[in-house]
């Protein structure tokens, strides 16, 4: 960033880069950081103004940004179905399993039914499966395959009250989105606890101010 290229315009071409899963970041600090610099961007001035001017500057803190490979190639091409095929390995690299739910909670610019056609090709190459994985969600599912070996795992092993705090600005903060329930908002003050892979909301601590 700099005065020709302001911080918030290097930030909005990331965001326009994720969608396209045209890059990666080489860890959750990087994503955490430019999402609390959206979330921020978002809140009313007057609620800014105790903010410390120029801090926390969402690019170039928490990790770093990289081009996917064969990106460069791919941010070339006026042809949708690599866009759509790029898109639908970005999802399955972040979460293992793909169903529409997530696409509606990433907002992404490609609408789901191009997506979803490129799962089928993928499947149809044989480097994905579809299939019933996840309980509780309609439609096509699919997920890649190291994906569903570790989910049939899971299912046979016995609870042992695993217990995780999170807090829930981190993007595994899937309440009201991959699990039933209300959402606990993506404060910094709000703590999700998951039991055994489960949001517990009786542990979960919300505090909003």
């Amino acid at each position: 960033a700099g005065p020709d290229f302001p911080a918030e315009r290097v930030e909005a071409a990331l965001w326009d880069a994720v969608v396209h899963g045209l890059v990666t970041a080489d860890g959750f600090g990087a994503v955490r950081a430019l999402l609390a610099s959206r979330t921020r961007s978002a809140v009313p001035t007057r609620r800014r103004r105790g903010l410390r001017r120029g801090a926390n500057p969402a690019v170039g803190q928490g990790g770093r940004w990289s081009l996917v490979p064969g990106a460069s190639e791919l941010a070339d091409t006026d042809e949708p179905d690599l866009l759509a095929e790029a898109v639908a390995e970005q999802l399955l690299a972040r979460w293992g399993v793909v169903v529409r739910d997530i696409c509606a909670r990433e907002q992404l610019a490609l609408p789901w039914r191009e997506v979803q056609w490129a799962l089928r090709r993928l499947e149809a190459r044989g480097t994905i499966v579809g299939g019933r994985f996840l309980a509780g969600f309609g439609g096509e599912q699919f997920a890649l395959p190291e994906a569903a070996e570790l989910l049939g795992q899971t299912k046979k092993t016995a609870r042992q009250g695993q217990r995780i705090d999170i807090n829930a600005c981190d993007p595994l903060n899937l309440t009201g989105v991959l699990f039933p329930g209300p959402r606990i908002p993506a404060l910094r003050t709000n703590t999700i606890t998951y039991i055994d892979g489960l949001p517990n909301t009786t542990a979960s601590c919300s505090q909003d101010l």
